[in-house]
């Protein structure tokens, strides 16, 4: 084996030639081992994008890295070695010679530190630390101007995107407050809903109810007639008929309700009263149900009975409904049954 001095000597001469030796030269070297030229990967193309600063800290780093010393087997260190004594990967030191990237500048004092170590001195490595901080500065000032116009359009971004969830976050809250909203408004009109069809069912199961106590009454009204008729058959006085019908009593049941419909402003409760009542009452009661409408000068009703009863039932209860208002005085209402029930059969085919 070598002695120590001899295998310094060796290394010292490597590197001056290194140093000393252009691209072309080292590219000619002897390869100690491998397949590569020794110190090759120092060798890195400079874009020409690259500004003066950078690109003189960058060949002043690749020159530095040629006056690495050698391996302990004599052959040049490769640029995985020499990043190892660098504390870098070997991909960011070949951004660094390459001015890619910039260094921290304590990757540059290392640097400069393990050549003067490995030349000798800090004299031999060709540049003194404050001259080799002082090439970081300028390159370092190179990049902070455009750092500082990075940054500025970086806080110009955050700026408009914390405006923007601002804004997102105001649209959320009123959309949140506006389902709100809708969901009270759904939920109170499906309250109202309900409500009115409760009172559409209690309604017309009072119209029902109403109707059917008005035709018991009738019915108990000539049951009793019959058996004070069938006990005492003394014939009724004259002029007193109409008082005495029990007829009349049924027909005032059904008439009070419907007045009362139609001025509380329930014109349609009143209507479908009357619908119900035409098919109920008998002919007799239809009568005299006409007659007490018009007595309370409740004519629209006593004309749209007249007309229901007149469309919907058979001819002979329209026949004898017809009969019982001419009896009772109201010969133009008989008539008006009569015309209805006729243009209403004339009109089917």
């Amino acid at each position: 084996m070598p002695d120590n001095s001899e295998t310094r000597e060796q290394q010292a001469d490597l590197s001056r030639f290194a140093t000393r030796a252009p691209e072309s030269e080292v590219s000619r070297m002897p390869r100690l081992k491998g397949s590569y030229a020794p110190y090759c990967w120092t060798m890195k193309d400079l874009g020409s994008d690259v500004p003066p600063g950078r690109r003189a800290l960058a060949v002043e780093l690749q020159r530095l890295c040629r006056l690495l010393a050698l391996e302990p087997d004599g052959s040049a260190p490769t640029q995985l070695q020499a990043a190892g004594r660098l504390h870098v990967s070997d991909t960011s030191l070949s951004r660094f010679l390459s001015a890619r990237y910039l260094p921290d500048i304590g990757i540059v004092r290392v640097l400069h530190a393990a050549v003067s170590t490995d030349t000798g001195g800090a004299e031999k490595a060709g540049i003194t630390l404050a001259g080799l901080e002082e090439l970081h500065s300028s390159a370092a000032a190179e990049q902070c101007g455009g750092c500082v116009k990075l940054r500025g359009e970086v806080a110009v971004a955050r700026q408009q995107a914390s405006e923007s969830v601002i804004e997102v976050s105001n649209i959320q809250a009123e959309l949140s407050a506006a389902q709100k909203e809708t969901a009270a408004l759904r939920e109170g009109a499906a309250v109202l809903q309900s409500e009115v069809h409760a009172l559409k069912i209690r309604e017309a199961r009072a119209l029902k109810t109403t109707a059917r106590r008005a035709v018991r009454a009738g019915q108990r009204s000539r049951l009793t007639a019959r058996r004070d008729a069938a006990l005492l058959p003394v014939p009724p006085r004259r002029g007193d008929r109409q008082q005495s019908n029990p007829s009349k009593r049924a027909a005032l049941n059904v008439a009070r309700q419907a007045e009362a419909l139609q001025s509380g402003g329930r014109q349609d409760g009143a209507l479908a009263l009357l619908r119900h009542s035409a098919e109920v009452l008998s002919p007799a009661e239809t009568a005299a149900l006409v007659y007490v409408l018009r007595e309370s000068q409740l004519d629209e009703l006593a004309g749209t009975l007249i007309h229901i009863y007149g469309r919907d039932n058979p001819d002979s209860d329209v026949m004898r409904a017809a009969a019982e208002l001419h009896q009772h005085g109201a010969p133009a209402d008989a008539a008006a049954l009569l015309q209805a029930a006729l243009s209403t059969r004339t009109k089917a085919p």
